[in-house]
């Protein structure tokens, strides 16, 4: 069997053409890290590797800052390194597709999860199964983000509506301030409930000593964890924080290679990392990067950004992690998040469950394609 056409689609939806220009300003500013780049839409990258047997593998890349850049590389660059090859030699190609891993690791992680669909295709089975076996049925999850509201109140009316939702924990955007921070994650424990976990994302907005004084409002409101108090390219600083804090840190959703994530795990700067299965190599380098972290006795809480094709890919490799700890199924308006495909995402009662179908068990809804295509 040999693969004859990689193809990468970028996908972007627009907040003004979804809001007729009118769009709230906590989905353009949703988190610190959008301050000098406002969030103008959802994107994402989806990728389809096709066979001279008929089968075709189906992924997704991520699709942020700009789709299309991520698109290019993988039609430009590792599109013409795979044509030809046996697409059951995934783990050859990933290796191989490494090399390219400095320019644009998201690439590399659309096509390993084609390669992946399609290896479920060809054996006719799961992706859970494919990758060893489920040691769990469900997969806990949050809902993220809680982004800027206006008002505490307006964050506390956010952080009922996931509860209501059936979800059992959430997530708070910080980095507006102490006194602003403590006063949203006061309204939102309130709001939530004490039974409900309570997260907070910094999103790298302060600086070590400013983290240490937060911190200790907010071991007093119970929360589950700090993440990314500062900017992420400062594992040391990550490192000064841990040790002096009574709260899990929690980094590594802008990290694109196990590289990274094996220098910010020698550092000893976090208790949890947060890796993107659509940014940091895919399946196989998802699983690679838990292998990394089990060692070092540290969880995984993938990060959950994305279109629907990454979390269910996202979800199968979650439910056969020894070290997983919990998933973040996003929740801010995204057209591309479930339309993108025509099975839906199973989630009940604060947990998500993996499909059952050959590979990734799902089929791409072709209208969303043609509609939101950005090339």
């Amino acid at each position: 069997m040999k693969i004859t056409r990689v193809e990468a689609i970028p996908l972007f939806a627009s907040f003004a053409d979804a809001f007729d220009g009118d769009v709230p300003p906590e989905l353009s500013l949703p988190a610190f890290s959008m301050r000098n780049n406002p969030l103008l839409g959802q994107g994402a990258v989806i990728v389809r590797i096709k066979t001279d047997a008929g089968l075709v593998g189906i992924g997704e890349a991520m699709g942020r800052p700009g789709p299309r850049g991520t698109a290019a590389h993988i039609n430009e660059v590792l599109a013409p390194m795979l044509i030809g090859a046996d697409p059951r030699h995934h783990h050859a190609l990933w290796t191989a597709m490494n090399e390219q891993m400095r320019f644009a690791p998201m690439g590399i992680s659309g096509i390993d999860m084609a390669l992946w669909d399609l290896r479920g295709k060809i054996y006719g089975d799961s992706l859970t199964n494919l990758l060893g076996g489920p040691m769990r049925a469900a997969v806990d999850c949050y809902a993220s983000p809680i982004p800027y509201m206006a008002t505490p109140e307006a964050s506390a009316e956010k952080a009922r509506e996931f509860v209501a939702q059936g979800f059992r924990a959430v997530k708070l955007k910080i980095g507006r301030g102490i006194s602003a921070d403590t006063a949203h994650a006061e309204a939102v424990r309130d709001a939530a409930g004490a039974d409900i976990k309570l997260l907070v994302d910094a999103n790298g907005a302060y600086r070590v000593s400013e983290s240490v004084a937060l911190a200790k409002d907010l071991v007093k409101l119970g929360v589950y964890w700090l993440e990314e108090p500062v900017h992420p390219e400062y594992p040391d600083d990550l490192a000064r924080i841990r040790r002096r804090v009574d709260l899990p840190v929690v980094s590594g959703e802008w990290l694109g290679s196990w590289y990274q994530f094996r220098d910010l795990l020698k550092a000893e700067a976090v208790d949890v990392i947060m890796p993107n299965i659509t940014r940091c190599g895919g399946i196989t380098g998802l699983m690679k990067i838990a292998d990394l972290a089990m060692l070092e006795n540290v969880t995984v809480a993938p990060h959950g950004v994305g279109a629907g094709i990454g979390i269910v890919a996202a979800i199968a490799a979650c439910a056969l992690m020894p070290n997983f700890l919990i998933y973040e199924y996003n929740q801010l308006f995204n057209p591309l998040r479930h339309a993108v495909m025509r099975e839906p995402i199973d989630f009940a009662d604060g947990a998500l469950r993996p499909n059952e179908g050959p590979g990734l068990g799902i089929t791409l809804n072709e209208a969303t394609l043609t509609r939101y295509r950005a090339d």
